[in-house]
């Protein structure tokens, strides 16, 4: 299927955007400005890009106030990333997958399945598992038992939602997400060894989260692990059984959680970080990559090193860091003084 054709008058009516130049040019595509062509649309969000637009080909671009296109045609914005971003979802819209069960999927008696949801093929849902209106399940989906799936979400190819959890409406999981798998929990065996803690809790993911592809949500042990509201988790994150996830926080690629961490509303966890169990993560609070968290962030604070230390005393043992070798240096000439010593060079 051809790609939409719009008048920039059109696209900017649909953006609630105000235009400038010649609005009657015609847009069939978008694409960044180094290779955009004269029926593309693109995007400059500082001054920083000015080289970079007045070598562009793009036929026109969305554009951060007072940033001067010349004569090229822009629609205005204060955040032109967003509506850019607004625009590609018009001139390249993803593909509807139609509603109904793939004659090679497996639905359990028992399951309820709405009739305008989605089922791809290979798919297994459980028994007594539901899935919501519009709700999109891409190929080798697994749905155990008793698992409930909001309206509008799309689980992309090889989910697997285990433990009864529950997702609700909007919920965007990227391939290969595991939700609700038995967290790395053991009690001590009789006669030595190690023996798995039984897990009876589950996962409950709340509206409009998306978690990216490969990451893992632990089952609680007892009660529910938690992820709130429009939370955003990147990919290759694990979950550790009884976290509380806030709401509208973003976990970076590559970060874990051990169990029943507390992490508030709106703070920000980056790649790599390390956050050990039992801590509380404040609201608003920044965690650095590669960081090691060892003890409680209070709300608003900001972390980073290994193991963690306050953002400004970090920064200034960094700085310090490198004037060690003059440092060293300074110290050999004074022992030489001193003492007499020829030292090290």
């Amino acid at each position: 299927m051809a790609p939409p054709r719009i008048r920039l008058s059109d696209l900017a009516k649909a953006l609630d955007l105000g235009v400038e130049g010649d609005a009657q040019v015609w847009i069939e595509g978008v694409a960044p400005l180094d290779s955009a062509g004269a029926s593309d649309l693109s995007f400059v969000r500082s001054p920083a890009f000015a080289e970079n637009l007045a070598r562009s080909r793009a036929g026109a671009v969305v554009a951060l106030r007072g940033i001067d296109v010349g004569s090229r045609p822009a629609l205005r914005s204060d955040d032109p990333s967003r509506d850019f971003y607004r625009a590609a979802r018009i001139l390249v819209p993803e593909a509807a997958a139609p509603p109904g069960i793939h004659a090679s999927a497996v639905v359990a008696e028992g399951a309820h399945v709405d009739p305008s949801a989605s089922i791809g093929p290979g798919c297994c849902v459980g028994a007594g598992a539901s899935v919501g209106a519009r709700s999109v399940l891409h190929a080798g989906v697994v749905l155990y038992p008793g698992v409930r799936i909001g309206a509008d979400c799309v689980l992309h190819a090889r989910c697997v939602i285990a433990a009864a959890s529950v997702l609700g409406d909007r919920v965007l999981l990227h391939p290969g997400v595991v939700i609700g798998g038995e967290g790395f929990g053991y009690v001590g065996a009789q006669g030595g060894g190690l023996e798995r803690a039984h897990h009876i809790g589950r996962v409950v993911v709340e509206d409009d989260v998306e978690i990216g592809a490969n990451s893992t949500v632990d089952r609680g042990t007892l009660g529910d692990t938690r992820i709130g509201k429009s939370t955003k988790i990147d990919n290759l994150v694990q979950i550790g059984h009884n976290c509380r996830i806030g709401e509208r926080v973003v976990i970076v690629a590559q970060a874990g959680l051990a169990g029943s961490t507390t992490v508030g509303d709106d703070s920000v966890i980056l790649a790599q970080a390390g956050v050990a169990g039992h801590l509380e993560i404040g609201e608003r609070a920044l965690v650095g990559p590669q960081c090691g968290v060892h003890k409680d962030v209070p709300a608003g604070g900001r972390v980073l090193g290994s193991p963690q230390r306050a953002e400004l005393r970090y920064h200034r043992e960094v700085a310090a860091l490198g004037r060690l070798p003059e440092l060293l240096r300074r110290v050999r000439v004074l022992e030489r003084r001193i003492f007499g010593e020829r030292g090290d060079a």
